[in-house]
């Protein structure tokens, strides 16, 4: 029955996409402000916009942290609204385990919406995603902060530049990106890495991070000799239009994706 049910959803999403495909629905702008990564103290909202709509993934940890819950939504923007409203939703639980990281339960529930059980997103007057889920009110009186798109492996070989920006955000004061640059090839001579703490500014749309440098000098041995100058350095990066990340430093270095290559 489960089965069948997510083929039914799985068809009638499509005959959706295709009629708004078919259509040639542009996204809209004003809609343009709910894209990218959305968090409150033990959860993150992904938006993105694909073609004929937005697809949201919404995850929040348990009080416990031994678990939480998986929620993704088939979207449309209402201009009379500003907001966005689902055409579909799923909500799937899950606990951790130590061998094989995130065990999923059956979905709680996996259909499509009418009109008492879709959900709403809007931004508030102090820039805030809300969430009003139309199920279970699972997101009322949360607030999710945007933080960009910056988390990943990014990287410019020409430059000799390697950075890792990764978010935390389990708890209240965790809400920052830890920053890892590396100027310089890890084999080579001699090469710098930065460690950083970065807050996102939702206003200019860019990462600021300060942080330690450590310089890796190799010796006459072949291993590296380690020094600290107690200095505190800063960068600063922004995303390009085609979604790459600028590292604002020097005249700038745009840094590229770099695949992960489990799997």
């Amino acid at each position: 029955m489960k089965k069948l049910v997510s083929i039914l959803l799985a068809v009638m999403m499509g005959v959706i996409a295709c009629a708004a495909f078919a259509e040639g629905t542009p996204q809209p702008e004003a809609g343009k402000k709910f894209e990218g990564n959305w968090v409150i103290p033990g959860g993150l909202a992904q938006i993105v916009y694909e073609e004929e709509g937005y697809r949201i993934s919404l995850e929040i940890i348990n009080e416990k942290g031994d678990g939480g819950s998986w929620w993704q939504y088939a979207c449309y923007y209402h201009a009379d609204t500003d907001s966005l409203k689902s055409v579909s939703s799923s909500r799937a639980d899950y606990t951790f385990d130590t061998d094989n990281g995130k065990v999923f339960a059956a979905a709680t529930y996996e259909d499509l919406d009418d009109e008492k059980t879709v959900t709403e997103f809007t931004i508030d007057k102090d820039g805030f995603l809300t969430w009003k889920d139309g199920r279970e009110d699972a997101g009322k009186g949360l607030k999710f902060a945007s933080i960009g798109e910056f988390e990943g492996t990014w990287a410019n070989e020409k430059e000799e530049v390697l950075t890792e920006i990764i978010w935390n955000g389990t708890a209240e004061d965790e809400m920052f990106y830890t920053v890892y640059v590396i100027r310089g090839k890890q084999d080579g001579e001699r090469y710098a890495s930065y460690l950083m703490s970065g807050t996102y500014d939702a206003a200019t749309g860019k990462l600021k991070a300060e942080g330690a440098c450590t310089l890796f000098t190799k010796n006459a041995n072949g291993e590296y000799d380690t020094a600290d100058d107690g200095e505190t350095y800063e960068a600063i990066f922004s995303k390009t239009e085609d979604g790459r990340v600028l590292y604002e430093t020097d005249n700038g270095i745009v840094l590229e994706p770099v695949q992960s290559s489990e799997g």
